[in-house]
């Protein structure tokens, strides 16, 4: 988390803290691509879409081919496309967050060490004062646990390192070797995102809607298709209602459809206002810091005093990359009820449909 530059609210880019993952080599992209490509759900996916596709190619080039049955495999392309649109944005979510993970686990125990190294110096200096009877041994025993639980949080940090790390493994097909090292997740700008032409498209793009609006055409055909001096009357009636009752779960469908998305908006910007208000902690601390060293420099406060100013900077920066991965996660979150990828990260990374 070296050397981060704090957000600035004219451009507000989202910014990734530099740390101990500064030589490592799997990226987020990376990840994410070969989850794509090595996925099993994926590729069954990607089968399911083209036996969609060749049974509508059969059905199309058969004469005999009846009307329900034409529409019942149009429908099933669509159905399987959307699927298969649901399950990348779904891959590129579960991924997303594991890298978000474990990369914030990594940068965590750069804090921890930072807070040990304080807390054995305060140690010290406990231990001096008694040593010189201006303390008590009351002091350096407290001190003395407060080292001990800072040993303790730092060996639980770097022991959930090997879980974290097979979690994304499996995501990307790796092996189980628990010693995976992530870099900073890329920069964004501010996600600009139209509501009301995502919630425009849910009834093209989100499964449940689709499904829905599917029998309402099925049952619109049926009503078509009985309605004449040849079907009995009573099977005309029932197709009637069957439509009702379609178009009133369509209606459910989409209101629900529509709630979730506004909610995961809400999130996005809910988060984002979160990173500006974390930007603007790391900014105080950093003047703050910035503030002591010159004190330090001129003689007026102790090593101790600049060294708990540089654990506040150090601090916020963290919290400042746990608010940006948030905001990630919920842009993700916002895609998956909108039924599309709206960070693109999906086009940035190549992925083929």
């Amino acid at each position: 988390m070296k050397n981060r530059t704090v957000i600035s609210f004219t451009a507000l880019f989202i910014l990734s803290s530099l740390s101990i993952a500064q030589n490592a080599t799997q990226t987020l992209e990376t990840s994410i691509k070969q989850a794509l490509e090595r996925g099993s759900e994926i590729a069954n996916s990607r089968a399911s879409l083209e036996t969609a596709q060749a049974d509508l190619r059969v059905k199309k080039s058969d004469p005999t081919t009846l009307a329900a049955q034409l529409l019942s495999a149009n429908q099933s392309v669509d159905l399987e496309e959307v699927r298969f649109s649901s399950k990348r944005i779904e891959v590129l979510g579960n991924v997303s967050n594991a890298y978000f993970n474990l990369f914030e686990a990594q940068e965590n125990i750069e804090v921890l060490q930072a807070q040990l190294a304080l807390d054995v110096r305060n140690l010290d200096v406990a231990q001096a004062k008694l040593a010189q009877k201006n303390g008590t041994d009351l002091d350096v025993r407290k001190a003395q646990n407060t080292v001990a639980s800072s040993k303790q949080n730092l060996a639980n940090a770097m022991a959930q390192l090997p879980t974290l790390s097979n979690k994304l493994e499996v995501l990307i097909g790796l092996n189980l070797k628990g010693d995976l090292r992530v870099a900073n997740p890329p920069k964004f700008a501010e996600l600009k995102f139209d509501l009301a032409a995502l919630e425009a498209g849910l009834e093209k793009n989100v499964i449940s809607v689709l499904q829905a609006a599917q029998s309402v055409d099925t049952q619109e055909l049926n009503v078509r298709l009985a309605d004449n001096d040849y079907t009995a009357a009573n099977i005309l009636r029932d197709a009637k209602t069957n439509l009702e009752t379609a178009r009133r779960n369509f209606e459910t469908s989409k209101k629900n459809a529509i709630t979730n998305l506004r909610d995961a908006a809400r999130n996005v910007n809910n988060s984002l206002e979160t990173v500006k208000l974390r930007s603007v902690d790391l900014q105080n601390d950093a003047d703050g810091l910035k503030q002591d060293q010159q004190r330090f420099k001129n003689g007026t406060i102790s090593r101790v005093t600049l060294q708990q100013s540089e654990v506040s900077a150090k601090r916020s920066e963290y919290n400042l990359a746990t608010a940006q991965n948030t905001y990630f996660k919920s842009i993700n979150s916002l895609s998956s009820a909108a039924g599309i990828d709206v960070s693109k990260m999906l086009e940035k990374v190549g992925d083929a449909k």
